[in-house]
């Protein structure tokens, strides 16, 4: 099992959550400005009730994050999160630090009032399927579109 240590991020935490972030967003092809992610990063740490990160570190080096953010829908009829970013550095993968991230996010979702946490999973990252199948998540029938209404 993991010997990480995880704990919800902090203000001072903020550039290494952006590390981490903009290399799971480089993993997977997403090309969001740095000033962006910086700005999203920013208003998580400062307002709770958008959602909520947490940050992994082994001897004090950051290794891992996860980004919920809160939502009310009609589907679960009530607030829900959605586990926008699970990730662990490449070298410590397969460690159970993702395993632990996650069951550390599903109590915070709880913790906050959410009956639910939604997540995608990117079709190339089988591996990612196999995590959250293990944690009870069951997959929807359904392809999530996206149209953007401002500029990237």
């Amino acid at each position: 099992m993991s010997r990480a240590a995880i704990a919800p991020a902090t203000p001072a935490d903020r550039d290494a959550v952006v590390a981490l972030l903009a290399a799971q967003f480089r993993e997977h092809a997403i090309d969001t400005p740095a000033a962006a992610l910086e700005r999203a990063v920013e208003g998580l740490l400062r307002d709770p009730e958008r959602g909520r990160l947490l940050l992994a570190t082994l001897d004090g080096t950051p290794v891992g994050v996860a980004a919920l953010s809160f939502v009310h829908t009609l589907e679960h009829a009530d607030r829900s999160a959605w586990l926008e970013e699970l990730y662990v550095v490449p070298a410590h993968r397969e460690a159970g630090i993702g395993t632990a991230l996650l069951g550390a996010a599903c109590e915070v979702a709880a913790a906050a009032g959410a009956v639910a946490v939604d997540l995608e999973v990117d079709a190339a990252h089988e591996r990612a399927a196999h995590l959250y199948a293990r944690s009870d998540f069951r997959p929807l029938p359904r392809a999530r579109w996206v149209r953007r209404l401002t500029p990237a």
